[in-house]
Order: C-alpha cells, then sequence, then structure tokens
C-alpha cells in the first residue's frame, strides 16, 4: 500500500485527519482558556447545567480523575463553577458560569468555523454522504469485539450496557 495514496489505510487516514484538526482547535482556543476535552464538556453542562461529576463522567466516557482535573481547570478559568447537591453534600453538582456560556458561543464558532474549512469544496450531497459512511464506520467500530475477547482471554460481562452516542 502506499503511504500517501488511495491504499492508505482509512483508519490510519481518519486518525492523521483528527489529529491535526485537534490540533487546529486546540491553537484556536487556547486564547480563552479552553483546553482539549473540555469543549464536550461545556456543551454537556449547556444542555443540563448541574449535573454530578458522575454523571459527567459517565455521558463524556471519562474517568472520575480526568473530569475532576479538567474541572479543577474550569474552575481556575472561571467557565464552571462546583456546588454541593442540597440533598446529598457527598454528591458535586458542576454549573457553567456566565463566562463560560459567553465562551461556549465562541467555542461553537470556532468548531464551526474549523469543519467549515475541513469540508471546503465539498456539496450539500457529499457532506451527507460522507455523515453517513462516517456513522456506518462508527457503529461497525464500536460493535466490534476487542481481540483478547475473540481469543477467550477475558469475558464481558452480559450485563453492562454499551453507550452509544
Amino acid at each position: 500500500m502506499s503511504p500517501h495514496g488511495r491504499d492508505r489505510p482509512l483508519m490510519s487516514m481518519m486518525h492523521h485527519i483528527t489529529r491535526h484538526h485537534f490540533n487546529h482547535i486546540h491553537a484556536a482556543l487556547s486564547e480563552y482558556d479552553v483546553y482539549p476535552g473540555q469543549p464536550p464538556l461545556m456543551f454537556s453542562l449547556a444542555r443540563r447545567n448541574g449535573q454530578s461529576q458522575r454523571e459527567l463522567a459517565e455521558q463524556l466516557d471519562i474517568k472520575a480523575a480526568t473530569l475532576t482535573v479538567m474541572i479543577q481547570r474550569m474552575e481556575k478559568n472561571g467557565l464552571v463553577r462546583r456546588e454541593s447537591d442540597p440533598e446529598d453534600q457527598r454528591i458535586s453538582r458542576i454549573y457553567m458560569t456566565d463566562k463560560g456560556f459567553e465562551t461556549l458561543q465562541v467555542v461553537r464558532e470556532t468548531l464551526d468555523r474549523l469543519e467549515q474549512q475541513a469540508v471546503a469544496g465539498f456539496t450539500e450531497e457529499e457532506i451527507h454522504l460522507l455523515r453517513g459512511l462516517l456513522s456506518r464506520i462508527k457503529h461497525n467500530v464500536r460493535s466490534m469485539e476487542p481481540e483478547h475477547v475473540k481469543h477467550g482471554r477475558a469475558k464481558r460481562n452480559p450485563n453492562q450496557e454499551v453507550q452509544h452516542d
């Protein structure tokens, strides 16, 4: 297979596209004190402000410790605030601040601009087709069993739910 041609593995191409796009997002948003991983958290809070850290970690499919570090950084930058749940003091609820909502608007505009640049020259039909193809790949990848499971080295918990977007 050619390293740069049509025969390049699709997953390799998607990895490189994602990595470069991620680098552009990071460069564009760092001046607003928004860092990798934070936009999905901001979008989640915009949909439902005041979620618990546990709910957010599950929803974003990240470890609680990772989320804690992310929230601490966002608190320091004034994007979110943490409050104890009035009914259960052991639960921390996360709220986006006014500054967070203002910054979210910049995040949305930046992500929209970068996406438009990424698909420049595509027709609406091509974009629609690409979305459908990527959705199918996403579904296929999510339904794959890890190699260690196929070879009997690990057992999947049949009661464990698989989350889908």
